[in-house]
């Protein structure tokens, strides 16, 4: 009764920021949070509840959902604008034909296979597959499917 009830639509997302409760009630999200040590759960589970903790914690603050868009970059690259500089978040849509899409870095990132049967180098992802790639090392999507991209900024 307490949350704001969200619908989403594909490639939207939302920026929570710490002490920010928040529920899944169905569909398929990617979810990246930065280092932390605090996860705390605030109900509807039969795991533990610290309710000490989690009043301690939690902003009780009212506030209207920034929805997010991706925003294109020149390489395809679809970037989640955050207000943090801890991790990025971006989306790779790979249509039938498309190039092949370099993503070497200098930071260890996460690809996240959401859809459809791209390759990160030589490795297939299907839908919930993914893969690390340490900092440095090369990095190519090919094929068909959407990826999300967890790095850090460097």
């Amino acid at each position: 009764m307490l949350l704001n009830h969200v619908q989403l639509q594909p490639g939207e997302a939302l920026f929570l920021g710490a002490g920010v409760p928040h529920a899944y009630l169905g569909g398929l999200g990617v979810e990246i949070m930065a280092n932390s040590d605090n996860v705390l759960r605030c109900g509807l589970t039969p795991k533990h509840v610290d309710v000490d903790e989690l009043l301690r914690i939690v902003r009780f603050e009212a506030a209207a959902p920034d929805i997010l868009r991706p925003e294109a970059a020149a390489s395809g690259e679809e970037i989640y604008d955050t207000p943090i500089d801890e991790f990025r978040l971006s989306r790779h849509t790979l249509a039938p034909g498309a190039a092949p899409r370099d993503l070497t870095s200098d930071a260890p990132q996460i690809l996240a296979c959401t859809a459809g049967a791209p390759r990160a180098n030589d490795l297939a992802l299907t839908p919930g597959g993914s893969v690390f790639v340490p900092a440095g090392e090369n990095a190519e999507l090919t094929g068909t499917g959407t990826v999300f991209r967890a790095t850090v900024v460097v």
